[in-house]
């Protein structure tokens, strides 16, 4: 994957378990856990609302006209991310740090069927013949 030049973003061969890495937001998915980091820094807890509808987080925050060192601005943002099928929604938590840094996260679900390793499945003999149809 080209990377532009002047750009901190790193393909994301070279950080496997980053699904999204851009200045102020970052999205991780291992095996344990699903993170979204969001830099918000110029809004307060007030001004954020997050909520998970369906299969999806939705993080929105927004700020009337306030002055700044250059005069007057307001801002708003929606962000959107579709939440892996195996993270527990009951067990969701965001905090927002005190240099703006909002995190959002959810354990995984550990499903017990780890693709890596093969299971063998033990084949039990019943003494009694099996109402199933024959073939």
């Amino acid at each position: 994957v080209p990377v532009p030049p002047g750009d901190s973003h790193r393909p994301l061969k070279a950080v496997p378990h980053l699904v999204c890495g851009r200045r102020g937001r970052q999205v991780r998915s291992d095996r344990d856990k699903f993170v979204i980091f969001l830099d918000v820094k110029h809004f307060s807890p007030e001004d954020l609302t997050v909520k998970v509808q369906d299969d999806f987080v939705e993080i929105h925050g927004k700020h009337n006209e306030r002055q700044d060192d250059h005069g007057y601005i307001s801002r708003e943002f929606h962000r959107r991310y579709r939440l892996p099928s195996n993270v527990d929604q009951s067990a969701l938590s965001c905090s927002l740090s005190a240099d703006g840094m909002l995190t959002f996260s959810g354990p995984k679900i550990q499903t017990g069927l780890d693709a890596t390793h093969e299971r063998a499945i033990p084949v039990a003999r019943e003494e009694k013949p099996s109402s199933a149809p024959s073939s």
